[in-house]
């Protein structure tokens, strides 16, 4: 069944979020300065102290947020694409976008308290924990709520014929690789196959949405 217009422009509005996603969540994760030698606590108190490294974590910070609240439009639009059961995909990616904003808000808080509120430097040992801990949010508890976002959107998608079935078997595989998230790679396969659904809403190869 064809799309009528409103629909048609909701897809497309869908999937450039999908793509703004992708890119926005690669460069938050890469944008932030991080110590050379990561078991250097001296390397991480230093590492504050250049302003541009503050203004560059400050700045993944934001380009963080940003991707994550295109990532929730996209899965809306997935909500109503996909129909009945996709509430519990939406809930996941709702956890998935929670943990990574926590996850930048925490990497980049010694940065923005020193530009905004002019806070001193702490040592090394607790920036060296923090990043620690946001890392941990975004690739453990964070990916595993990607991964179930992945697989439930790939299962809905297959039930209803709503992708081409590569793209829905290419998700099972990233849904269960983010078992071994902790190593982060893994994760980067999340926004990989939310820019392949996104093109493939762009050309229209998708399934449109069943009206009732």
């Amino acid at each position: 069944m064809p799309e009528d217009g409103g629909s048609a422009r909701v897809s497309r509005v869908a999937a450039w979020m999908g793509i703004a996603f992708a890119v926005l969540f690669v460069a938050g994760q890469f944008v932030p300065p991080t110590a050379k030698n990561q078991s250097n606590t001296l390397q991480w108190a230093q590492l504050w102290n250049s302003s541009s490294h503050r203004t560059t974590a400050i700045i993944g910070a934001y380009l963080l947020i940003l991707g994550m609240l295109a990532f929730i439009y996209f899965a809306s639009s997935l909500r109503s694409r996909f129909g009945d059961g996709s509430g519990m995909m939406l809930g996941f990616a709702v956890l998935f976008a929670v943990f990574a904003m926590a996850a930048g808000l925490i990497g980049a808080s010694i940065a923005g308290a020193k530009v905004f509120t002019n806070a001193p430097i702490p040592a090394g040992a607790l920036s060296q924990q923090l990043n620690s801990l946001a890392g941990g949010l975004i690739v453990v508890p964070g990916g595993l709520a990607a991964g179930a976002f992945v697989g439930v959107a790939a299962h809905l998608a297959r039930r209803a014929g709503a992708l081409p079935g590569w793209l829905t078997i290419a998700g099972y595989v990233v849904a269960i690789l983010q078992l071994a998230a902790v190593v982060f790679l893994p994760l980067l396969l999340v926004p990989l196959w939310v820019l392949v659904v996104s093109i493939v809403l762009l050309r229209g190869e998708a399934k449109a949405p069943a009206t009732t």
